[in-house]
């Protein structure tokens, strides 16, 4: 397994922006009428396909994404239950980049 994390981000009133980050998402266009609303939302999906789990979050100026690849659904679970632990993810991920050792982590701005 290569487990690789991503993480984009991406202010709500930026439709370049808003328009690169909803591209890499399966589904965006529906991600995008809900962020429309401009108010704090926090979603989860995973893909059997590619085994991949994608962590949502807004606070209805700026919106974030996690994406871990090559995990099964059950990790993708447990990972979902320790980030209601973190109170606030900071954008800039250089926590996660020393808390994380195998895998590869990409920054998409």
């Amino acid at each position: 397994m290569n487990t690789r994390i991503s993480f984009a981000t991406a202010r709500l009133d930026d439709a370049a922006a808003m328009a690169k980050f909803l591209s890499g998402i399966p589904n965006g266009e529906v991600l995008g009428e809900v962020l429309q609303n401009r108010r704090a939302v926090s979603s989860r999906a995973y893909d059997d396909e590619t085994w991949t789990a994608r962590f949502v979050s807004s606070d209805g100026q700026v919106v974030k994404c996690f994406a871990v690849t090559d995990i099964t659904i059950d990790q993708a679970e447990m990972i979902a239950a320790a980030c209601i632990d973190i109170p606030a993810l900071d954008e800039t991920h250089s926590g996660v980049g020393r808390a994380v050792t195998r895998p590869t982590i990409d920054a998409v701005e």
